[in-house]
């Protein structure tokens, strides 16, 4: 409830800095007075943009604005300024307020709207408008409610049609349920069933005693492996007994005695690890199974540093007891416990060797965990490894979730801390960044210390194996953050320390609402330029329409042009819309014709680029809709980073499923949406639907890029004229060193393909295949190497996360 309480307290602020920005920008008041303000935010507000705003007194009012703030009607003062802004917080008092304005000799001033995250309010002055202009003003305000009322009134028919499918499919399934119930009952109480019971049970028997007694399964081994390979089993498994001592939790539940006897005759040439483990008063058989995962590692130059600062003491006898059957085992009691922080710092130094990995005391290390590290650190030269990791519940066998993870990539550790365990870092490269872990932090004191980390490091390996098991227990942070609010505080103080060391500027950085853990930057758009607009066009005016009203209706930014890009139209009605809309909006909107044949989306784009005359291109289709108001300044302000290529935002159909959110390279031999026919309020796998990341490619149904990039690439490749081009053109922008960029806070609607239809003829079928075959023999051997935005673990031939576990080698 209190995180619910704050978290509408600085909405309500963010709220009030937008409006006042507007105040500031657009009327440019020197004074301002703020009548009925329950709360002083929105007065120090204005007061941080640059107005002179106070309560409304009888010396304030010579002011040059007066704002009057909800919830309450309050009565109109006897002299009021020549402008009067009403902002609506809560209820609604424009009907009286307007009634006693306009006799008083006020007009509402049409050219201010109410735009995006900002409050909603309304402006009158004393300057009368025309008479044209106030109807054309009501009649637009009474269009926007029109257009919210249609599309309430649908997602409503459309949220009761799913409903009634969902009924319809649960009543099936209960049916079904209810028969296969009745036809399990007709089978066990038949005769037949009940004759055959003994035949049964003996077979049941034979298959048990088949794969379970000794002299069978020797059997069953020498028809598969062969002699040699029978003796080489048994050769392992009398290796296996000599080099894995742990009783407890055995190697051999986590991978084939095989593997692990090979890769522990196989030592990689890499340094000393010092496992840190802060202990504090763990139980023994957690403690136990610890110590076994440990010293069962196939890579044996090792050290584990445990540093106690709970008061069981149990916990040090068997620590120390275990010390005493290996020397790697080090111990040490604290004399006060200085919390996770102060007691990893301990851990480091306590610990002698190159290399330093993180391990809770209540988890798992595989053991072949600390084998892949050494070998990225020799191999590689890498000075931080981290892994995938499993959670489980109870056994390790248990696992209830697995996280794969993609490489390192800069805005999916911005938003969240994915890497987490298993991490294995240099001390020199803990040195460079500052030091260990900090006490401010505490929650979040791995978060910081990774990003101060990657902020230094020069190579940083991903291993893709879960090869770091964490313990699921109530009140855990593996089992749910939100058990420990501290956590998501101290993520934020990381991250804002993070940007200033980088030398970003930022307006906020908050925890995305409902997801703890995750986390939303609003960077301060520096560089706003204009965005130049190009949809391609064909018809359909109804779709165009559409899309280009809700631009208009919606859209917060305030620098942008619409360039339509006329593609062979055959309908009257077509070319009067284009009129219209060019007399609506003369000063942002043209139509320019493409005088080429048949469809091609790139060479359309790049035509319209020659009209365009704005620093950031958005390519946009034209059966698009606007969603969220400040869609362009959430792609803004990562298109203007110098490492950012592509910006994409979450495309929905009208069902309110993905349509997009990122693009996989590679799946189905080419390319594929990530979580395509999501549910639109779906979290998708390990929250990638809430948060900002980094993706291989976008889709250019909604694309925005710097026009330089654009130029650098040349602009769309002309050989693919419907299929691929914005993939080939991703793909091109990364091997040139950009990033792109997913942002999920930058919605639309996206009726797909409307307007081209879809391959359903021989003649569209062979131009795709021909496209297919033509980006498959470009990008064959970075098809072949992956996408490390995503993780070899899924299946390349989904959409949807899928697992397919690669087995570890």
């Amino acid at each position: 409830m209190q995180l619910e309480k704050a978290k509408e307290t600085k909405q309500d602020m963010e709220r009030c800095r937008l409006l006042a920005q507007r105040i500031a920008e657009e009327l440019a008041p020197a004074t301002a007075a703020v009548l009925n303000a329950e709360t002083p935010a929105l007065e120090k507000a204005l007061h941080r943009a640059g107005v002179d705003a106070n309560p409304f007194t009888v010396a304030a009012r010579q002011a040059d604005l007066l704002v009057v703030e909800d919830p309450a009607w309050v009565e109109m003062p006897a002299q009021l300024p020549g402008q009067v802004l009403l902002v609506f917080t809560g209820s609604n008092v424009a009907e009286g307020w307007a009634e006693e304005l306009a006799r008083r000799g006020y007009y509402r001033d049409f050219r201010w709207r109410s735009r995006g995250r900002a409050q909603q309010s309304a402006l009158y002055c004393t300057v009368q408008p025309a008479t044209a202009e106030m109807i054309a003003g009501y009649e637009k305000e009474l269009d926007l409610l029109r257009d919210r009322m249609v599309r309430a009134e649908r997602t409503c028919n459309e949220e009761a049609a799913l409903i009634e499918r969902l009924r319809s499919d649960l009543s099936l399934s209960r049916s079904h349920a209810k028969n296969l119930e009745k036809t399990l009952n007709e089978v066990t109480s038949s005769t037949f069933w009940k004759l055959t019971w003994p035949m049964r049970y003996v077979v049941s028997k034979s298959r048990q005693i088949w794969h379970t007694f000794p002299l069978f399964v020797l059997l069953g081994e020498l028809r598969r492996d062969g002699i040699s390979g029978v003796r080489e089993h048994a050769r392992a498994r009398r290796e296996y007994a000599a080099l894995f001592p742990g009783n407890l939790l055995r190697a051999d539940r986590f991978a084939p005695v095989e593997l692990l006897v090979r890769q522990a005759n196989d030592q990689p040439a890499g340094p000393k690890i010092s496992i840190v483990v802060p202990l504090y008063n763990t139980p023994l058989d957690f403690l136990d199974e610890m110590l076994d995962s440990v010293v069962n590692q196939t890579y044996k130059n090792w050290e584990l540093c445990c540093v106690d600062a709970g008061k069981d003491e149990a916990v040090g006898q068997h620590v120390q007891a275990r010390a005493k059957a290996d020397a790697r085992i080090r111990y040490q009691k604290l004399e006060k416990n200085e919390l996770i922080p102060g007691n990893t710092n301990k851990g480091f130094e306590m610990a002698t060797g190159e290399y330093i990995a993180l391990l809770d005391h209540d988890d798992l290390l595989h053991p072949c965990a600390l084998w892949y590290a050494a070998r990225a650190i020799a191999e590689q030269k890498a000075d931080f490894v981290y892994t995938d990791e499993a959670t489980f519940e109870g056994k390790p066998e248990h696992v209830v979730l697995y996280h794969f993870k993609p490489d390192f990539m800069l805005d999916n550790l911005r938003s969240n801390n994915y890497i987490c365990h298993l991490t294995v870092f240099s001390r020199a490269l803990m040195e460079r960044a500052g030091g260990g872990e900090r006490m401010e932090y505490n929650g979040s004191q791995d978060y910081e210390l990774f990003l101060r980390l990657t902020e230094q490091a020069e190579k940083i390996v991903h291993i893709p194996h879960a090869l770091y098991y964490w313990r699921s227990s109530p009140g855990s942070t593996a089992a749910d953050i939100s058990a420990k609010t501290y956590c998501i505080d101290a993520g934020i103080a990381a991250l804002k320390a993070h940007y200033a060391r980088c030398g970003i500027a930022v307006d906020d950085v908050s925890l995305i609402p409902g997801t703890p853990g995750y986390y939303k930057t609003d960077y301060t758009i520096e560089h706003p330029g204009r965005v130049s607009i190009l949809i391609p066009t064909c018809d359909h005016i109804r779709d165009l329409e559409l899309c280009v009203d809700s631009i208009y209706a919606r859209t917060t930014y305030p620098d942008f042009e619409l360039i339509l890009i006329e593609n062979n139209s055959k309908q009257p009605e077509t070319f009067r819309a284009y009129e219209r809309m060019q007399k609506e909006h003369p000063d942002n909107l043209k139509v320019v014709t493409w005088e080429g044949k048949g469809f091609n989306y790139s060479a359309l784009n790049n035509f319209g680029e020659q009209y365009a005359t704005g620093e950031y291109l958005l390519l946009l289709n034209n059966d698009t809709e606007v969603i969220t108001p400040n869609w362009l300044e959430e792609m803004v302000m990562y298109a203007q980073q110098k490492r950012v290529g592509c910006v994409g935002a979450k495309l929905l159909y009208p069902d309110d499923t993905i349509q997009h959110a990122g693009i996989g390279f590679g799946i189905g031999g080419v390319a594929g949406h990530l979580h395509k026919y999501f549910p639109a309020a779906s979290d998708g796998y390990m929250g990638r639907l809430n948060y900002v990341q980094d993706v291989y490619g976008d889709t250019a149904a909604c694309l925005l890029i710097r026009r330089e990039i654009y130029d650098e690439m040349n602009g769309l490749d002309e050989s693919y004229a419907v299929a691929f081009n914005d993939v080939d053109f991703c793909v091109r922008v990364r091997e040139a060193g950009y990033t792109n960029v997913f942002t999920p806070f930058a919605q639309l609607y996206h009726y797909e393909s409307k307007s081209r239809g879809t391959e359903d003829n021989p003649e569209k079928q062979k131009r795709f295949q021909g496209e297919v075959l033509r980006f498959q023999a470009r990008w064959g051997d970075l098809l072949a190497a992956g996408d490390p935005c995503t993780n070899p673990n899924f299946d390349i031939q989904r959409e949807d996360f899928t697992l397919k576990i690669l087995p570890l080698e």
